[in-house]
């Protein structure tokens, strides 16, 4: 597993020059992270590519952000739910945010099948739970609707689809298959398999 180290290294060197001491303590992590990339990407790829090794996932590292972003997001959440206090968690969420465009909270739950789909200004905030086979699109905003809102918190079911430039803001709940339109301003709960859209959004259709 030393080159998925030296690539976190070569990641790390763009925000942190005093971590050769901590690296070593993600190295446990790092195993399960990969396998779930592969799981993830795979997913988003619709088996396609069919990859099962770091050495088939690592170009794809490299030369495309949604991956890699969703790679440092399962390598994040692993650290934070052994080690909430691990140092190396704020260099990790800055490298991602550096490199991929987006910012993905670790203490937020995201299930298998994560796909990101052109990726650039994506913030997902704390704490947040979102199911299987959730995908969303460029300049997605999760967070809340209220300034230092601790309480608000986004729950979103399994298969949900988020389209470019939506913000969904507060307290809210997506069921599971719902669909948000691009450029929707979501404030309020979505019921499954329902397709949202407008500012304020509204129910526009039920699959």
């Amino acid at each position: 597993m030393h080159t998925a180290l030296n690539y976190i290294r070569f990641c790390l060197k763009t925000c942190y020059i005093d971590y050769p001491n901590q690296l070593a303590s993600i190295n446990s992590y790092l195993s399960p992270a990969i396998e779930q990339t592969l799981f993830d990407t795979n997913a988003k790829y619709q088996g396609k590519l069919r990859l099962n090794s770091w050495e088939g996932l690592l170009p794809l590292l490299q030369t495309e952000p949604t991956i890699e972003a969703v790679f440092f997001y399962r390598l994040e959440r692993l650290i934070f739910l052994d080690n909430p206090d691990n140092p190396l968690l704020p260099y990790l969420a800055s490298v991602m945010r550096r490199r991929t465009g987006s910012e993905i909270y670790y203490s937020t739950e995201i299930g298998k099948g994560f796909n990101i789909q052109h990726g650039f200004g994506i913030v997902i905030g704390p704490r947040f739970k979102i199911g299987d086979n959730f995908v969303i699109h460029q300049g997605v905003t999760l967070g809340q609707k209220n300034t230092n809102s601790p309480n608000e918190t986004i729950t979103i079911g399994n298969n949900v689809t988020i389209f470019a430039n939506a913000s969904i803001l507060g307290d809210i709940t997506i069921g599971d298959n719902a669909k948000i339109g691009a450029n929707s301003v979501l404030l309020k709960s979505v019921e499954s398999d329902a397709v949202y859209a407008g500012a304020p959004a509204k129910r526009i259709s039920m699959k």
